[in-house]
């Protein structure tokens, strides 16, 4: 016999499946998991005994003398939800197939007010004929003695009062007043009632909310209803924003753009949550989200990326509006991300970040069309090489150097004299990530220029470094010239530069440059000193 605990999860699983086989169509994939499910149940439960006998009594049910179901709801009560059709037992036989399982489930689901069946459940059940699903119904109840009528105006004739009327009506039928038990889809008001009560409460369920609230489109009419709903849909985004739930506001965005795109509800629906598609990219909506952010909470990878695969690029000016808002960093980068991927949508819309005030939002801008990677930015950021600031200016180099060409190196040359040594250190780097001919000619001429000698060693060093890239016979010779320099003025000056050069020549692996690194390996200058150890230690490890 199965335990207890089992028929009761039965039952559970039993009303769960009323309310998912009402609100779902056939080929909605929680109406077939809702269906495997409960077939599945019945089935196991089914191989500890031939019969599966449930009685029904008003506000319980129950399974060999034990009770496994008690609910006195009037509204919500499953027994109840039998009793009042007359129905006192119900029996399931082992072998009971899918297709009864299925059709007993829309029967006891169909919403008989809304669909205006004139039928009552035992007269559905009764014109299925189920196979393997019997039951044992109250004849007092369904009686059709057309005397009933005579009785209860007789009774009527007697009553004295409004209640004795009512008393005599019940008697005429011999039961007690049925209660009314309500299934009808969820009005205006429980969504508002749901809604608050959500709001409310420390466990966030708007997922559900939100699910339940695009099923209910199928069933609703009207522009009242739609619009309502629709309303309820955004109401329930800016709650789930709110509490950093990004999963609820991603499926509801996914289940709106599959609607518009399979055309699922009328047309009148459509052009509601095309609305609510616009809301979702607008300045209300992304504010909320930077309110979010600002408050600490952190988002997936994966689920931002998914967010930003679902706004459209209208969404663009106003996520560059809270980037220069926003006070954390994280909350910044967060942003940026979500940029980076809607950017490509238009980069011409992203472009109008440049001519924003502040620095550091124009700087951002920059680096995500570097993320970005397409080559039409360079006509976008090419004039804020002129930046007043430093730091937009050195974004930009970067930029260029990442994804310019060999005519972009003409632009950055100008860079290598500002005024900023940290500008000029970013304008060598970049002039080395393009690699071109050009490129080498322009360094060696800066290093020739005698105004570099003047520069700091940080600053040389990176010069030097970015020749060490051409490993060229002409490099190397030039480089040794350099280490067999001699000078008896500006001494000091001359030795850096001798350092710089057995500095490259030691990147480039240069080992015919060994015999001359070894003559100064006790040179008292402590700067050349080092940088001859580090060439003959890398040499030796490239030989090797």
């Amino acid at each position: 016999m199965a335990a207890v605990e089992e028929l009761k999860d039965f039952i559970n699983h039993l009303i769960k499946a009323k309310k998912n086989i009402r609100l779902y169509p056939e080929n909605n994939p929680v109406y077939m998991k809702t269906l495997e499910e409960i077939y599945s149940y019945l089935k196991n439960l089914l191989e500890e005994e031939e019969d599966l006998v449930f009685h029904i009594k008003q506000f319980e049910i129950l399974h060999d003398g034990e009770v496994i179901y008690k609910n006195e709801d009037k509204d919500e009560s499953l027994a109840l939800f039998f009793f009042k059709d007359g129905i006192r037992e119900l029996r399931f036989k082992k072998g009971i197939p899918l297709d009864e399982v299925e059709d007993f489930l829309k029967i006891i689901s169909t919403d008989f007010e809304r669909q205006m069946v004139d039928d009552d459940i035992v007269t559905l059940m009764w014109e299925r004929d189920f196979q393997y699903i019997q039951y044992v119904v109250d004849d007092t109840i369904l009686i059709e003695d057309e005397t009933y009528e005579e009785e209860a105006v007789r009774q009527v004739k007697k009553a004295v009062s409004g209640a004795d009327v009512l008393k005599a009506y019940q008697e005429a039928f011999g039961i007690e007043k049925p209660s009314e038990v309500s299934i009808v889809p969820l009005t205006n008001e429980d969504i508002k009632n749901i809604v608050q009560q959500i709001e409310e409460e420390d466990e966030d369920k708007s997922l559900k909310l939100i699910h339940l609230l695009f099923e209910m489109l199928f069933y609703a009419s009207g522009k009242g209803e739609y619009e309502e709903l629709v309303r309820y849909i955004k109401e329930t985004f800016n709650y789930a924003i709110g509490r950093g739930n990004i999963e609820t506001v991603i499926y509801g965005l996914e289940k709106l753009r599959q609607s518009l795109q399979e055309r699922i509800y009328p047309p009148e629906i459509n052009s509601l949550l095309k609305g609510v598609e616009y809301y979702i990219n607008s300045s209300q909506f992304i504010r909320l989200f930077g309110e979010t952010l600002d408050a600490g909470v952190e988002f997936e990878e994966k689920d931002l990326y998914r967010l930003a695969s679902l706004m459209s690029k209208e969404s663009i000016p106003h996520l560059i509006a809270i980037l220069g808002e926003l006070q954390n960093i994280s909350s910044r980068k967060t942003v940026i991300r979500i940029l980076t991927e809607i950017g490509k949508k238009d980069l011409s819309l992203l472009a109008k970040g440049l001519h924003d005030r502040r620095w550091y939002v124009v700087r951002n801008i920059i680096y995500i069309m570097r993320q970005i990677g397409n080559r039409r930015i360079i006509d976008y950021i090419t004039p804020l090489i002129r930046h007043p600031d430093k730091r937009v200016k050195k974004e930009v180099l970067s930029a260029l150097g990442e994804l310019g060409s060999a005519g972009t190196v003409q632009l950055l040359k100008d860079c290598l004299y500002d005024e900023d040594e940290t500008v000029r250190i970013t304008a060598v780097r970049s002039i080395g990530m393009l690699d071109s001919p050009l490129s080498k000619k322009v360094i060696l001429e800066t290093i020739q220029d005698k105004r570099f000698k003047d520069r700091s060693v940080a600053e040389k060093k990176e010069f030097f470094k970015v020749l060490s890239r051409w490993r060229d016979t002409d490099t190397v010779d030039y480089l040794i010239s350099l280490l067999k320099r001699r000078s008896f003025f500006r001494k000091t000056r001359v030795e850096e530069m001798k350092a710089m050069a057995a500095y490259a020549l030691g990147l480039i692996g240069a080992k015919e440059a060994k015999e001359l690194l070894e003559k100064y390996r006790n040179s008292k200058n402590p700067l050349l000193r080092e940088n001859i150890e580090f060439a003959l230690t890398r040499i030796k490890n490239d030989v090797g």
